[in-house]
C-alpha cells in the first residue's frame, strides 16, 4: 500500500505539477483599453454646459498578466463646457477578477468632438492593491453616434505605471 501510494504520489506530480501561490508582482506597466456605456445629465447655462454622468465598462489589457485585465470599471465624472473650452473631472474604480480594487483620479481637456486627453492618478486600493500608487496618460474618444439617446459610449486608452507599497 506504501509503494502504491508513494507511485500515485510521483505520478499526480508528474501530470498535474506541483501548486504554487503566484506573488503579486511590485509595480508593472499599464496599457489597458476601457470601453464604457453611461446615461448623463446635461444642465444648460446659456452657451455653455454642465454634464454629469456614471459610466460603467470593462477593462482589457495589453498584457493578461496586468491586474487590470479583465476588470470591470465604474467612471462618475464631471464635464464643463466653459466659453467653447471642454474640461472633465473624475474618479474611476476598477473591480480586479479577484475581488481587489483600485481607485483613481482623472483630469482632463478637449482636443476636439467626442476627444479628451489628461492624466489619470491611482490613489488607493483593497486586498492586494492597498496602497498602490501610480498613474499616466488617458486619451477617450466617444462614439459620434451613441446607440440610444441620452446616453453616451465610448473608450479610453490609458498607459502609465503602478505601484504597490515596498512594505507588500
Amino acid at each position: 500500500m506504501k509503494t502504491f501510494m508513494i507511485v500515485l504520489t510521483i505520478l499526480l506530480a508528474a501530470t498535474t505539477g506541483f501548486v504554487f501561490a503566484e506573488e503579486t508582482p511590485k509595480e508593472g506597466a499599464i496599457s489597458i483599453t476601457t470601453s464604457y456605456n453611461s446615461p448623463y445629465t446635461a444642465m444648460r447655462m446659456g452657451k455653455d454646459l454642465q454634464l454629469t454622468f456614471d459610466a460603467f465598462g470593462v477593462a482589457v489589457a495589453d498584457s493578461e498578466l496586468s491586474p487590470f485585465h479583465h476588470s470591470s470599471v465604474r467612471i462618475l465624472g464631471s464635464g464643463l463646457v466653459l466659453k467653447g473650452a471642454f474640461t472633465e473631472v473624475g474618479s474611476i474604480v476598477w473591480t480586479l477578477t479577484d475581488g481587489s480594487q483600485i481607485f483613481g483620479t482623472y483630469e482632463g481637456k478637449g482636443v476636439g468632438a467626442g476627444k479628451l486627453k489628461g492624466s489619470c492618478n491611482l490613489i488607493g486600493g483593497t486586498g492586494k492593491f492597498a496602497g498602490i500608487t501610480g498613474g499616466g496618460d488617458i486619451e477617450r474618444f466617444n462614439v459620434p453616434k451613441p446607440a440610444m439617446k441620452g446616453t453616451v459610449q465610448g473608450y479610453i486608452k490609458f498607459t502609465g505605471k503602478w505601484k504597490l507599497p515596498s512594505s507588500q
